[in-house]
């Protein structure tokens, strides 16, 4: 769209319109008209108001307001759609000072549309049409890209709407019946008009409902609350699709759910676990009946899991998991935006070990309980997640014989020898991906502190993954200077990869695999871009829920006063940590 820019000067009282009770109250605004090319555009338009001021625009349907943020001097901005008439058009902007007689009136002139091409002029689905599903009406966006998209900005148990369209002339018809009843929109729903000249064209209807993420319902047996890490709870689950399919019900059933999580249990905002009787598919995702939904109260952004999930899908680690963000309800009460998770477990689409092969965890010994199956080398606590062995039993002995082997040659004199060293036990591939994926995100958890996986399968070595728990990375933390992008913390703080690191073949190949990730590094911010983008209306219903966005949140290391904000300091702090790591590998 072209920018109409009006460059503001002062002159005193000239431009200014005064309250003669109350000479402090003024809105000054130099330029009364404006010309808008008949393809669309934004209009700024400058002012200086001593108080923010109420704007009314008499088209609403073509010219749009853009929120801005308010200081003394403004520059509100207004969006003008493209004009398909064959004849100019008109609106009216008008501001107010709340209280006082102050008006000013801003003219918009949009020229006249040259196409003889049909269109659609407006499109909107009236609440007087639609009384049991609106409480307002929804005017749609109409794209220059042939597509027609419209918000509704609450649940919907349904899109049977009707529309009201408005064509550019009598001459252009809609080739749809004349009774727009039952027209569903649960889908992309496409519309065809023509004119009597025969000239045709399609555009596309997108019905977003609430966020556009796929809302997840979960009603506990009794409206039974969730306050146990210990105990299922027996719940009915409904899932309704995302921005195309947000009416259908692609999904019901019975489930059991439970609080999970270490910290984040004590949060306000409960992650959970979910256990199905069979093999279920969600979201399109491979069958399985664990399933995690993360809550992400310390991210602001939701976006630290995703983005490192997103580095362990394009690096040399087997398995990652697969994440969908959605609405969550909980007995008919809104619980925030949550991301639904792929559990860590051995399974064909997950972990692909087979039961003869073991997966472990780093924790700390306070963390292991009664019923765990763990051991102990001289430095680290691990624990078996699965499978399910006999503890004390052969297997048990085995697992725990074979990491204290591992680690005794790792930390040993001979620990580059061929025959006795530490690759005979640890395979370099998995530990230096997973090593630099955690390094890049300084993750404070993964200096073996905690949700810090390991796997073996029969006859293989010791692998590093699937990775877990990045909340906290990537700036996200107040302490162990891990807000700060410089400085090393798993090379530094983790006593195997320190030790790693006297092997110069480990070292190559951390410089080798790191000049890939930072290559990478627009594929990563592209994907935070997306993944932002997408949350643009979920992250205001989660922040109306929760109140974290302007507000500090242990441990963060910072609030930066808006979502965009927000990505923006993750975006910046990766890549001024990808730009530090590549000088700090450089001379190593």
């Amino acid at each position: 769209m072209k920018k109409l820019h009006l460059l503001f000067l002062f002159i005193g009282i000239l431009f200014s319109c005064q309250n003669e009770d109350d000479p402090d109250i003024i809105i000054n605004i130099p330029k009364k008209e404006y010309t808008v090319e008949s393809t669309g555009g934004i209009v700024d338009i400058i002012l200086q108001s001593s108080m923010e001021p109420s704007i009314d625009i008499e088209k609403k349907e073509w010219l749009h307001s853009v929120n801005t943020r308010s200081e003394q001097f403004n520059i509100k901005s207004f969006i003008c759609d493209p004009n398909p008439l064959s004849q100019e058009r008109t609106s009216k902007i008008i501001f107010t000072i709340p209280g006082s007689e102050i008006i000013q009136t801003i003219l918009i002139t949009q020229k006249a549309s040259v196409s003889n091409e049909p269109c659609i002029t407006s499109f909107v689905f009236e609440a007087d049409k639609n009384p049991q599903l609106l409480i307002s009406d929804i005017v749609a966006t109409i794209n220059k890209d042939g597509t027609i998209s419209a918000h509704v900005p609450y649940v919907l148990p349904h899109k049977q709407l009707i529309p009201t369209i408005k064509l550019d002339n009598e001459k252009t018809w809609v080739k749809v019946p004349e009774n727009m009843e039952g027209l569903n929109f649960s889908s992309p729903l496409n519309i065809t008009i023509e004119n009597t000249e025969g000239k045709t064209k399609e555009y596309k209807v997108l019905v977003y409902a609430f966020t556009g993420l796929p809302v997840m319902y979960i009603n506990t047996e009794n409206d039974t609350e969730i306050t146990s890490k210990e105990e299922y709870v027996n719940a009915h689950l409904r899932i309704v699709e995302d921005i195309y399919t947000r009416s259908g019900e692609i999904f019901e059933s019975d489930v059991t759910i439970k609080g999970r999580g270490n910290s984040t249990w004590s949060l306000p905002k409960k992650p959970y676990a979910l256990k199905f009787d069979k093999k279920t598919s969600l979201l399109g995702e491979p069958k399985d009946k664990s399933w995690v939904l993360l809550a992400n109260y310390t991210d602001k952004t939701n976006l630290r899991n995703e983005a490192s999930f997103f580095m362990g899908r394009i690096s040399n680690l087997e398995w990652t998991p697969r994440t969908h963000f959605v609405e969550l309800f909980m007995n008919e009460v809104y619980c925030g935006t949550y991301q639904l998770c792929e559990k860590i477990k051995i399974a064909d689409s997950r972990v692909n070990i087979t039961d003869d092969g073991y997966l472990m965890e780093i924790d700390q010994p306070d963390r292991i309980g009664p019923e765990d199956i763990s051991f102990k080398t001289k430095n680290l606590t691990f624990c078996v997640k699965d499978p399910d062995i006999e503890k004390n039993g052969e297997r048990h002995k085995w697992i725990s014989d074979y990491v204290n082997k591992a680690e005794e040659a790792l930390l040993g004199s001979n620990f580059l020898d061929e025959t006795e060293g530490y690759a005979n036990y640890f395979d370099k591939v998995s530990f230096v991906d997973w090593y630099l994926i955690n390094e890049i995100t300084k993750n404070n958890d993964a200096c073996f502190f905690s949700s810090c996986y390991l796997n073996i399968t029969p006859g293989g070595k010791l692998k590093m993954g699937p990775l877990w728990d990045y909340d906290i990375a990537l700036g996200n933390v107040n302490y162990n200077d891990n807000q700060s992008y410089e400085g090393f913390w798993i090379k530094k703080k983790v006593t195997w990869f320190s030790r790693m690191f006297e092997d110069p073949s480990f070292v190559a190949l951390v410089k080798e695999r790191f000049a890939y990730f930072k290559s990478k590094e627009n594929d990563m911010l592209t994907n935070i871009n997306e993944n932002a983008t997408y949350l643009k209306f979920s992250v205001i219903e989660n922040n109306a829920k929760w109140n974290t966005l302007y507000e500090q949140t242990w441990p963060n290391y910072a609030v930066w006063g808006s979502y965009n904000n927000e990505v923006q300091y993750l975006k910046q702090w990766l890549s001024k940590r990808l730009a530090w790591l590549e000088s700090a590998f450089s001379e190593l």
